[in-house]
């Protein structure tokens, strides 16, 4: 299996999220992002020998920290729950996780515990302003200025046949 894999998924709303796992550090990261593009929120979570999900961070748009979570597990090491919390530790939202008697599981049931303990999740901002471009023009990555695209420049000059028999530059 590969150490790491990725996975994107997208919502009714236009929105999507990433989800990333690294099985040599036994962590997980979802982003998700707006419709627009913008950054709503990113979770990090620490994962099991199993691959499953024991405890976690929830950051906003911004990359503060807004909240903390706990999955438990139950005596076959199935998730039975896992609790959000927020900075001030008040359990805010629960989701529930329930097996049928063949083992399968059941759709989760999410209970909010506290709506007013929620965190206020801020997505992040997107300056569209700051965009000096003209429209169509290429946009180096950030650090990077001055360059220009792979594809606007000139490709290597390619050696005669001769050339490349011989070895010699022309």
């Amino acid at each position: 299996m590969a150490p790491i894999s990725a996975r994107s998924t997208y919502h009714p709303d236009n929105s999507h999220s990433e989800t990333v796992v690294d099985k040599t550090t036994n962590e997980l990261t979802e982003a998700t992002y707006s419709a627009g593009g913008a950054l709503i929120s990113k979770k990090h979570y620490l994962l099991n020998e199993r691959g499953m999900p024991t405890q976690g961070h929830i950051y906003d748009g911004r990359g503060n920290l807004v909240a903390r979570s706990q999955v438990y597990f139950d005596e076959f090491g199935r998730a039975k729950e896992m609790r959000s919390f927020n900075l001030q530790g008040q359990c805010y939202q629960q989701v529930i996780y329930e097996y049928g008697a063949d083992g399968k599981a059941k759709p989760p049931k999410v209970i909010h515990v506290d709506p007013r303990a929620a965190p206020s999740i801020k997505p992040g901002v997107i300056d569209f302003t700051q965009d000096t471009r003209a429209p169509g023009q290429y946009a180096p990555p950030p650090g990077v200025s001055g360059q220009t695209p792979p594809a606007a420049s000139e490709p290597p000059k390619k050696k005669s046949f001769f050339g490349r028999l011989f070895g010699k530059k022309e």
